[in-house]
This record gives C-alpha cells, sequence and structure tokens, in this order.
C-alpha cells in the first residue's frame, strides 16, 4: 500500500498542489514527521540533504497559515456585519 500525502493529514487543496509538480508520495522522513507536526508537536529528524525534510515540516506550517487567514477573514466579517 502506498502512503499519499492526503493520508498522512494534508490537506486536500496543499495534496494537489504538491502534485501539480510531481510530488505525490512522501519520502520516509516526510512519512514519519508530518503527521506529528500537523498535530502540532515538535519534531526532529536527521536525514541526509535532498531527503525532504523540509517537506515534513512545511504541510503544518501551510495549514498554520491557512487557519490564520481564515481566522483573520473571519474575523474582518465579523466586524463589517452591523
Amino acid at each position: 500500500m502506498t502512503t499519499t500525502f492526503e493520508s498522512l493529514g494534508v490537506s486536500a487543496p496543499l495534496a494537489a498542489a504538491l502534485a501539480e509538480r510531481g510530488i505525490t508520495e512522501p519520502f520516509a522522513i516526510q512519512t514519519l514527521t508530518i503527521a506529528d507536526a500537523l498535530a502540532g508537536r515538535d519534531v526532529c529528524g536527521k536525514a541526509k540533504t535532498g531527503s525532504g525534510k523540509t517537506l515534513g515540516a512545511s504541510p503544518a506550517s501551510a495549514a498554520d497559515a491557512d487557519e490564520g487567514e481564515a481566522r483573520t477573514s473571519n474575523r474582518h466579517r465579523a466586524r463589517a456585519d452591523p
């Protein structure tokens, strides 16, 4: 069975954006770290250059940015309503 980014908890839009760039299957370091990073846990991974460490933490950062955008949008919307 092949592990996918979505099965690790990566949002469908982010997984689709990765797929558009030819990134469809996580490397081992990503498989081991993405779920914990998305859950807000600290992760520490040691692997050779080019093994995908940065992308192991990036989905959590992107999810935080999306949530922050949603909170900001909702806050502005709430202020705009009389």
